[in-house]
C-alpha cells in the first residue's frame, strides 16, 4: 500500500505548488489551492494567511497548556481537565510540525541547499539565543536560578535528555534536525524525490511504533540515533506530502472535519498512539487550511490572528519564563485561575512588544544571506554542521552509556526480592546476602527530602568513592516497595572537598525530583546508590 501511495504521489500534479516568500516571517508557502482570489494583505497574497492564523492558534494552545501545568506546579492549583490540557500541548506541537513539514517541502526544492540551511539557522538561533540571554539576565537580577546554559543544550543538537534554559527547546531540537536532514538530502540531489522519501520515512515510523519498546516511541529528547523513529516525527514527515496532495486535489477543506474526531481520540489512548492520531489530525487541519480560500487581512479579529501568527515563534520561546516570573511576582493568595490568566496576558503582551524586533532581525539576516558569496556561506555552514554533528555525537554517546548503566541498575534491583525494598534493614541484608554491597571506601549520604512544589519532592544526596574516582553512580528511590525512579548525578559539589578528599570529584551530587503523590503513603523513601556493575548501598531513609 505504501509503495502504491508513493507511486501515486510521484505522478505529476495537475497544478504545481506555489512557493512564495512570506514578506514578514521569511517562511514560504509551498501549498496553494488551484484557484486563489486576490485577497488584500501581503500575507494572504503569499498564500499564507490561513497558515499564519493556524500557527498563532497552535502557539496559544501550547501557552494555555503550560499555564495549567505551571499553575499546578508553582501555585498548587487543581487542573480541572488534566487529560484535556495535557493533550493541548501535544496538539499544538503537532500542528507546528505539520506546518513546518509542508513549508519545507517547497523551500528545499526552491532554494539552493546552502541558502536553505542558512535561512533556517538564521530563523531559529539568533532570536533563541537573544531570548535566552534576556531571561538569564532578568533571572540573575532577581536572584532566581536559570539553568540549561551548557553548550550541548544551546546547540539544539539531538543529544538526548538535557536541561534547557527555556524548557521548550525539545521541539527546536527536532526542527534543527529536520533542517539538517533536508539539507543533506538536497546536497545529494534528492530534493525532488522528497515525496517517496517521506513515504518511506512514514513506513519506518510505523515499523518503529510496532517494534520499539513503548519507552522509546515517545521520547521528546531523543539521542540522534532514535530521533528519526520517534512518534513526534509523524506530522513533519506527513507534512512533506501535503503540497503534492493539495496540488493534485486529494486534500480539500473538508478534510479538516476529519481532524476533530482524531483529536478527540487522543484523549483515550496511550501517549505514543496519541502522537500518531494527533499528527494525522494536524496534517488534515493544515491541509484544509492551506487548500481553503485564504483569509483576507481585513477586520480587527483577522488582523489580530495574523499578528499572533507572526509572533508565534517568539511567544513559544518566551512563555515558560514568563509563567515562572509571574508566579514569583503575583501574591501568594491569588487563585490558580487568576495567576494563569495574568501569565497568559503577560506572555501575549511581551510577544506583541518584541515580535516586530524578531521579524526585523530575521529580515536583516535574510538579506545578508541572500547577498553573501557561496564561499562565505559554505564556510559558516561547515562550521555549524561540525558543531551540530559534534554535539549530537557527544551527547548521543553519553546518552547510550547512561541508558546502558540504567538497564544494568534496573536488572540488579529486580534480581533482589520485592520485600527487600520495604525496609531499610531488609534492604541492607538483601544486598549483603547477594554480595552486592559497594566497597567501604564509597562515601555517600542522603542529605534531604524536601517539597519543591505542591506536586514535587526533591531528594538530594551524593555518592563518591575516592578509591575509584571515575566511578559513577545512579540514585534509586523506593516508596512502599515500589521503584519511583532512577537518576544520574548532575551536580559538581565542590563544597564536599573535605569529605571526598578531592577538589575536583566530578559530578557526584544528586537532585532528583519525584512526584509527591507517589510517596504519599510512605513519607520516608528508601534511597540507594548503584554503580555500573550493579553493586549498591543504602544511603538512608
Amino acid at each position: 500500500m505504501l509503495a502504491r501511495l508513493a507511486r501515486m504521489l510521484s505522478r505529476p500534479a495537475r497544478t504545481a505548488p506555489l512557493v512564495a516568500a512570506h514578506p514578514s516571517t521569511g517562511l514560504a508557502s509551498s501549498i496553494a489551492p488551484e484557484t486563489v482570489s486576490a485577497p488584500s494583505g501581503r500575507r494572504a497574497a503569499a498564500g499564507l494567511a490561513n497558515i499564519q492564523i493556524l500557527r498563532g492558534v497552535a502557539a496559544a494552545v501550547v501557552l494555555v497548556h503550560h499555564a495549567a501545568v505551571y499553575a499546578q506546579l508553582l501555585r498548587g492549583a487543581d487542573r480541572l481537565f488534566p487529560t484535556f490540557d495535557a493533550m493541548m500541548g501535544l496538539w499544538g506541537v503537532a500542528v507546528f510540525f505539520a506546518i513546518s513539514g509542508s513549508l519545507m517541502a517547497g523551500l528545499v526544492v526552491r532554494d539552493r541547499p546552502l541558502v536553505f540551511l542558512a535561512h533556517r539557522i538564521s530563523r531559529i538561533f539568533p532570536t533563541y539565543l537573544a531570548v535566552v540571554a534576556l531571561f538569564a539576565a532578568v533571572f540573575a537580577a532577581l536572584g532566581l536560578s536559570f539553568g540549561g546554559l551548557a553548550p550541548l543544550s544551546l546547540s539544539l543538537a539531538p543529544a538526548g535528555p538535557r536541561s534547557y534554559a527555556l524548557n521548550v527547546e525539545w521541539t527546536l531540537v527536532f526542527e534543527t534536525s529536520f533542517y539538517v536532514g533536508l539539507f543533506l538530502l538536497a546536497s545529494a540531489g534528492l530534493a525532488r524525490r522528497i515525496v517517496p522519501l517521506a513515504v518511506l520515512w512514514l513506513a519506518l515510523l510505523a515499523a518503529a511504533f510496532l517494534l520499539l519498546p513503548a519507552a522509546s516511541r515517545d521520547l521528546v529528547l531523543p539521542p540522534a540515533y532514535l530521533l528519526p523513529v520517534v512518534a513526534a516525527c509523524v506530522p513533519f514527515a506527513g507534512g512533506l506530502l501535503l503540497p503534492r496532495l493539495i496540488a493534485s486535489g486529494r486534500m480539500t477543506p473538508v478534510a479538516g472535519l476529519l481532524a476533530l474526531p482524531l483529536f478527540a481520540a487522543c484523549l483515550f489512548v496511550e501517549r505514543d498512539a496519541a502522537r500518531w492520531l494527533g499528527g494525522i489530525a494536524a496534517l488534515l487541519l493544515v491541509g484544509a487550511a492551506a487548500s481553503a480560500r485564504q483569509a483576507r487581512g481585513e477586520g480587527t479579529l483577522t488582523r489580530a490572528a495574523l499578528a499572533l501568527g507572526d509572533a508565534s515563534y517568539l511567544l513559544y520561546l518566551i512563555h515558560v519564563p514568563v509563567l515562572v516570573l509571574t508566579a514569583w511576582a503575583v501574591p501568594a493568595h491569588w487563585s490558580g485561575f487568576a495567576y494563569g490568566l495574568t501569565a497568559v496576558m503577560a506572555a501575549l503582551g511581551l510577544a506583541a512588544l518584541l515580535g516586530p524586533f524578531d521579524l526585523a532581525l530575521y529580515r536583516a539576516l535574510r538579506r545578508r544571506i541572500d547577498a553573501a558569496a557561496p564561499a562565505t556561506l559554505k564556510s559558516w555552514l561547515a562550521a555549524y554542521l561540525l558543531i551540530f554533528a559534534g554535539c549530537a555525537a557527544w551527547g548521543s554517546a553519553e546518552t547510550a552509556r547512561n541508558d546502558w548503566h540504567e538497564r544494568r541498575a534496573r536488572a540488579a534491583l529486580a534480581a533482589l526480592p520485592p520485600e527487600a525494598w520495604t525496609d531499610l534493614r531488609a534492604a541492607k541484608a538483601a544486598i549483603e546476602g547477594r554480595g552486592l554491597a559497594l566497597p567501604s571506601s564509597m562515601q555517600g549520604a542522603l542529605e534531604g527530602i524536601e517539597p519543591a512544589s505542591p506536586v514535587d519532592t526533591v531528594v538530594s544526596a551524593y555518592a563518591y568513592d575516592p578509591a575509584r574516582p571515575k566511578q559513577t553512580y545512579l540514585l534509586a528511590v523506593y516508596c512502599s516497595g515500589r521503584l519511583i525512579g532512577l537518576d544520574r548525578p548532575r551536580r559538581w559539589r565542590k563544597d564536599l572537598a573535605a569529605v571526598t578528599g578531592s577538589t575536583r570529584p566530578g559530578r557526584i551530587g544528586f537532585l532528583m525530583r519525584i512526584p509527591t503523590a507517589a510517596c504519599a503513603a510512605d513519607p520516608a523513601p528508601l534511597v540507594l546508590a548503584i554503580d555500573t556493575e550493579g553493586r549498591m548501598a543504602v544511603l538512608g531513609r
